[in-house]
C-alpha cells in the first residue's frame, strides 16, 4: 500500500512539474527603451532606470 502511495505521489509530482508556468527572459534593457521611446515620445526614462525595472522583475520572478 505504501509502495502504490509513493508511486502516486512521484506522478503528481511530476505531472506538476510539466504543469508549471515556463518563464519568459526579458529583452535586453536597450530594447526596451528603444520601444518605450517609440511608444511614448515624451519619457523620461533612461536605460538606467530600464535596468532597474529589470532587476526588479528579475528578483521577482525569483520568488516564485
Amino acid at each position: 500500500m505504501l509502495e502504490q502511495e509513493l508511486k502516486e505521489a512521484r506522478r503528481d509530482r511530476e505531472e506538476n512539474k510539466k504543469s508549471a508556468p515556463v518563464l519568459a527572459e526579458f529583452p535586453e534593457a536597450a530594447d526596451l527603451l528603444n520601444q518605450l521611446k517609440v511608444r511614448r515620445k515624451k519619457s523620461v526614462a533612461n536605460l538606467a532606470d530600464i535596468e532597474a525595472v529589470l532587476e526588479i522583475l528579475e528578483a521577482d520572478r525569483s520568488e516564485i
